[in-house]
C-alpha cells in the first residue's frame, strides 16, 4: 500500500465468505481517500460494507502522525500486519482506512477498525483538513481512540485543539431554532465512547504521594485551572469540551515497546516476546478492553448501525462536506430510518413473493 494514495482492491481480492454468511476483509481498504485535501468516499469500500447486513462495533484511532497507531489497530484485528506501519518522519496513512473482521467476542457482528491519517502532518497545507478527518473519525466511530506520547499535559491537551471545533463543523438539529445553540448533551448521545493512550509513558502514576489509576490520570489531567486569565480559559477549553461530549472515558497508558531502536523500525515483523514484557501486558489489556466494551455503533441509542448504514453516513458525512455544508446528526436519523424502513418493506415483499409462487 501506498502512502500518497488509496490502493482500490477488488472485492474479489480482500473478502471472504464467514459462517455467518457475512463478508469480511481480509486486508484494509480505504474508506475515504484524501487527495489534495479533498475527501472523497472509495466506491469499492462502499460496495464492501454493503453487503455487510450485521451490526457493526466501530473502534476509530486518531492521533499526530507517527505515534503508532496503526500498531495497536493491527492488534484489535489480532494481526502484526495489516495497517501500514511506518518507520520514517513521513506520515504513512492517508485518508481514513477500514478493516472489517468478525467480532471475536461478539457473535453475529462485525468488527470494523478506521485507521486515522495522523494529525499536524508538517506536509499538509490546509489545517482544516485534519479538522474534518478529526470529526470524521468521531461521527463514524461508537468508540474513538486518541494516541498520544509521552504524558497529558498542557502541550498534549492543546494538540487535542480539534475537539474545541467540533461543535462549528457538526450540527446536531438541520433546522435549530432563531438562536438556538446546540446543547452538548445532544452532542454526547451522538458521540462515541472515548479512549487516551498515551505511548512511551515514564512517569509514575503517583499524586499527592499516593498511587492512582490511569483513569485517574485522566481524570486529573482534565480538571479545570482555576483563573480568569483569558489564558488560562483558553487552555481549559479542550478539557472542559472533552468532558462534556465524552462522558464515558478511558484511559491506558504503555511504556516503551523495546529499547533496541533497530526492532521499532520492524514492529509488524517481531513476535510478541521479543517486546517488552510490560508493554505485551498493556496491549492484552487495552485490546481485551476495547472488544469488550466497545458497543454496536447507534445513533442516539435508538437506530442500530449496520455495514450498510455505515457506508451511508459515511458517503453523507463527506457528500455534505464537500458541498460546503456542515454535516447534520438530525438528518443522519432519518436518513438510516429511512434506509431500515425500505429494507424491512423489501424484505417482506420478498417473502410475499416467495409465498405467493409457492401457492
Amino acid at each position: 500500500m501506498t502512502s500518497g494514495s488509496c490502493v482500490v482492491l477488488s472485492c474479489s481480492s480482500v473478502l471472504k465468505l464467514t459462517m455467518a454468511s457475512e463478508y469480511t476483509l481480509m486486508d484494509p481498504i480505504c474508506l475515504v481517500e484524501n487527495q489534495n485535501n479533498q475527501l472523497t468516499v472509495n466506491q469499492t469500500a462502499l460496495e464492501i460494507l454493503d453487503k455487510i447486513s450485521q451490526p457493526v462495533v466501530v473502534v476509530a484511532i486518531a492521533g499526530l502522525y507517527r505515534t503508532g497507531k496503526s500498531y495497536l489497530m493491527n492488534r484489535l484485528a489480532g494481526k502484526n500486519q495489516g495497517f501500514p506501519l511506518g518507520s520514517t518522519v513521513r506520515s504513512e496513512t492517508k485518508g481514513i482506512w477500514m478493516w472489517c473482521v468478525p467480532h471475536p467476542t461478539k457473535p453475529d457482528h462485525t468488527l470494523v477498525l478506521l485507521d486515522t491519517e495522523g494529525l499536524g502532518d508538517v506536509e499538509k497545507d490546509d489545517p482544516k483538513n485534519d479538522l474534518w478527518i478529526f470529526a470524521l473519525a468521531v461521527l463514524l466511530s461508537s468508540m474513538f481512540v486518541y494516541n498520544s506520547m509521552s504524558s497529558i499535559n498542557h502541550q498534549a491537551l492543546e494538540q487535542l485543539h480539534y475537539v474545541t471545533e467540533l461543535t462549528k463543523l457538526i450540527r446536531t438539529k438541520s433546522s435549530p431554532s432563531s438562536g438556538e445553540v446546540d446543547d452538548s448533551a445532544e452532542f454526547a448521545s451522538f458521540f462515541p465512547d472515548f479512549v487516551w493512550v498515551v505511548r512511551d509513558f515514564t512517569l509514575d502514576l503517583k499524586l499527592d504521594g499516593r498511587t492512582i489509576t490511569e483513569d485517574e490520570y485522566l481524570e486529573n489531567a482534565l480538571k479545570l485551572v482555576p483563573g480568569e486569565d483569558p489564558q488560562i480559559q483558553k487552555s481549559n477549553m479542550p478539557r472542559e469540551y472533552i468532558r462534556k461530549f465524552f462522558p464515558r472515558r478511558k484511559c491506558f497508558v504503555f511504556e516503551h515497546p523495546t529499547n533496541d531502536k533497530k526492532v521499532l523500525h520492524y514492529m509488524e515483523e517481531m513476535s510478541e516476546n521479543q517486546l517488552e514484557w510490560n508493554f505485551q501486558e498493556q496491549s492484552k489489556n487495552f485490546c481485551q478492553y476495547i472488544l469488550t466494551h466497545a458497543n454496536t455503533k447507534t445513533l442516539r441509542e435508538e437506530i442500530i448501525v449496520t455495514g450498510i448504514g455505515l457506508g451511508t453516513l459515511a458517503k453523507a458525512y463527506v457528500d455534505a462536506i464537500n458541498s460546503g455544508a456542515v454535516p447534520c446528526l438530525e438528518n443522519a436519523v432519518t436518513t438510516l430510518a429511512e434506509q431500515e424502513n425500505s429494507v424491512a418493506v423489501q424484505k417482506a415483499a420478498d417473502h410475499y413473493s416467495k409465498q405467493w409462487t409457492r401457492e
